[in-house]
Formats: structure tokens, C-alpha cells, sequence
């Protein structure tokens, strides 16, 4: 971020020392406008118009960039809610099996009841 503060600011000065070195007068023509300029107010003008312009690019993009992180974070958390209901529901099926592998050991365990009547 700091590397980029300071390119910002040469390019600033570069352009600054280049309209100050272009003072002279310029016709500027716009459809049927015509006017006399300095030419360091074109310049100027271009640079700033040029930098309102990448501002409004760099804008939009941010705004695309926040409503996606936004949906994101909606999904996140819903997806986040469903794994932990997933979780309990697991948990609860695993101690219904082990409830059920419990009473089938201790069916197990209980002696075999055999009918050795001698009738």
C-alpha cells in the first residue's frame, strides 16, 4: 500500500512539473465550442478527469466486491447452522446405537434358558 502512495505521488509531481513547463495558450474545440485555454488547465484537467474516472471503475468494483462478501458471509452462516444441526443429528444417531449395542451386549451376556424338563 505504501508502494503505491508512492508512485501516486511522483506521477502527481511528474505531471505537476510537465503543466507548469506547458503555460501557453491553447484553442480548444468541442463540437461547436471553442475557448482559449492554458494549456496547464488542459492538462490538469485531463489528469483529474482520468483520475474521477478510475475512482468511479475502482468503485463499482468495490461495490461488486462487498455485495458477494456479503452473500458469502450469508451462506456461511447458514451452511454453518446446517453442520451444526447435522452434528447433533449425528450425535443423537450414535447414542441410539450405543444404546441399542448396550441392550444387545447385555442380551448377550444373560444366560441361555433352556428347557431341560425330563417329561
Amino acid at each position: 500500500m505504501q508502494g503505491y502512495l508512492v508512485l501516486t505521488l511522483i506521477f502527481a509531481i511528474i505531471v505537476a512539473l510537465f503543466a507548469i513547463q506547458n503555460t501557453t495558450v491553447v484553442v480548444i474545440k468541442f463540437l461547436f465550442w471553442e475557448a482559449n485555454i492554458s494549456l496547464v488547465l488542459v492538462i490538469l484537467g485531463a489528469v483529474a478527469a482520468g483520475a474521477i474516472m478510475l475512482f468511479l471503475i475502482n468503485l463499482i468494483k468495490q461495490i461488486g466486491i462487498n455485495r458477494e462478501r456479503k452473500e458469502l458471509t450469508r451462506q456461511n452462516t447458514r451452511l454453518m447452522k446446517e453442520k451444526e444441526e447435522l452434528e447433533k443429528l449425528l450425535a443423537d444417531k450414535d447414542s441410539i446405537i450405543e444404546e441399542k449395542e448396550q441392550a444387545l451386549q447385555e442380551k448377550i451376556q444373560q444366560p441361555i434358558e433352556t428347557n431341560d424338563d425330563p417329561a
